[in-house]
């Protein structure tokens, strides 16, 4: 864990999942609720709308559809970008497309990590039997424990 400042209230506390601490965490939870109730009551309102009648800022809506809670549909008036190729999107930070290649780079990459990891492992076992990983029974490891 690592400490950090809310961006929201400026307190110091444990970071472990958000960027904001346990309390303004809370907080976004509500606001959040509200805006998914009133969308429930009134499918196919505009951001603007939501703002209007919930009093929550049209900023706080949008973060939502960037983080991919909210989806936005037919909406005329908001047109999220995709961060790589800036087609539009629905929701999100990235288009399909750009998921899809994002998803088989990371992938790519960490089977190279992996093949890696393995190669290196795989070579210090053929320097010597005491180098490379040692397998043993419980029983023997506990006994040589006990003895010393």
């Amino acid at each position: 864990m690592s400490i950090k400042n809310c961006p929201e209230c400026g307190k110091i506390f444990n970071f472990v999942r958000t960027n904001l601490c346990p309390e303004c965490q809370e907080k976004e939870e509500q606001i959040f609720r509200v805006i998914r109730n009133y969308i429930s009551q009134h499918p196919g309102v505009s951001v603007i709308d939501v703002s209007r009648e919930t009093g929550i800022s049209e900023d706080k809506v949008l973060r939502f559809l960037r983080q991919g809670r909210l989806s936005i549909s037919g909406e005329k008036h908001i047109k999220l970008e995709c961060e790589l190729c800036g087609r539009f999107v629905s929701g999100g930070r990235y288009c399909p497309a750009c998921q899809k290649k994002l998803t088989a780079g990371l992938k790519k990459i960490v089977e190279e990590e992996n093949r890696k990891a393995l190669e290196k492992r795989r070579a210090d076992n053929s320097e010597g039997s005491s180098k490379g990983i040692q397998m043993h029974t419980a029983n023997l490891w506990q006994n040589k424990r006990k003895n010393k």
